[in-house]
């Protein structure tokens, strides 16, 4: 996909739902796409005929919607950003659960994949440091609840 092709935020959403549901039920209907991302249907199917105009889906009037080889090559990659803000914030700045995965759904789709190996690389560094001493604990934690 060309840069002038960028994707939304909300197609984003899309392509990572779908994504989710091949892999927890085989297939994506547009009803599970819609609560899964809370929207409407209207909305799912709206969204759907603008990533099949771009090849990212396959979907034929009442089937299933399927990632195209490119829309999965994109869903994985949003995913795997989400997955790295999710833990970086979660290990290193001890945010719970629920502020992790909300605030790193609003962050994956702001940052470049670069960027995103880089968090994994200061992630990796800092959660090693306290594995080995060389960071204290209780100091970090200290740095970071300021």
């Amino acid at each position: 996909m060309k840069k002038s092709e960028q994707l939304t935020t909300s197609l984003e959403d899309y392509l990572e739902a779908i994504l989710f549901l091949e892999e927890k039920n085989r297939v994506a209907r547009v009803k599970d796409i819609a609560e899964f991302l809370s929207v409407q249907m209207p909305s799912v199917t709206g969204a759907q005929k603008n990533l099949r105009s771009k090849g990212l889906v396959e979907y034929e009037r009442n089937s299933f919607i399927n990632l195209s080889r490119e829309g999965l090559k994109i869903a994985r990659s949003i995913r795997k950003k989400h997955d790295i803000l999710k833990n970086f914030l979660k290990s290193v700045l001890l945010l719970d659960d629920d502020q992790s995965e909300e605030e790193a759904c609003k962050i994956e789709h702001a940052i470049s994949q670069n960027t995103a190996l880089r968090i994994k690389n200061l992630t990796d560094y800092v959660l090693k440091g306290l594995d080995t001493g060389e960071l204290s604990g209780q100091s970090w934690q200290d740095i970071i609840s300021e």
